[in-house]
């Protein structure tokens, strides 16, 4: 059998700090990955509601389409109207809205939205919808993503929902 000389047997110093090295980049990038995967799922989920709240919008403004424009200039509510009430169509498309800005509220970051006539809807902030009166009606939701604040746009986001003629 062969004696080992002392110097050869284990790992030196050296070898320990680089494998820890190694190791540590490794578990830095992976957690740098897990954090934008996670952020990316939030922001996901941010276009998804918008997407669903904008949508949503649309449908109850086909089946009240008698009372469209109540929907671009909504009613102040002086006594609540709740679906199910003998509501006129132009008290359900003032509770509609308003609920539906509630929602943008509670589930978006700084979400807001609105309907409106514009022939360029792909512009615009929640500041300043840019809406111009004409063409089809819209939905417009705006929200901000705090990832993304130093974006020339400040990290706004914006989703546009075009309701059939």
């Amino acid at each position: 059998m062969k004696r080992r000389n002392s110097c050869e047997s284990g790992f030196s110093l050296i070898e320990v700090i680089v494998a820890a090295a190694i190791f540590s980049t490794g578990l830095g990038g992976l957690s740098l990955l897990l954090l934008t995967a996670v952020m990316g799922t939030a922001e996901a989920g941010h276009q998804t509601i918008a997407s669903t709240r904008a949508s949503s919008l649309a449908e109850m403004i086909a089946m009240n389409s008698a009372a469209s424009g109540h929907y671009i200039n909504p009613l102040p509510q002086a006594e609540p109207c709740m679906v199910g009430d003998d509501c006129s169509s132009e008290q359900l498309a003032s509770a509609d809205i308003n609920h539906w800005l509630g929602e943008l509220a509670r589930e978006l970051p700084r979400g807001s939205g609105l309907v409106c006539r514009d022939s360029t809807p792909d512009d615009g902030h929640s500041a300043d919808p840019a809406c111009d009166g004409r063409g089809n009606l819209i939905v417009k939701v705006f929200w901000m993503e705090t990832r993304h604040q130093s974006d020339e746009d400040g990290g706004l986001r914006r989703l546009v929902t075009r309701l059939p003629h």
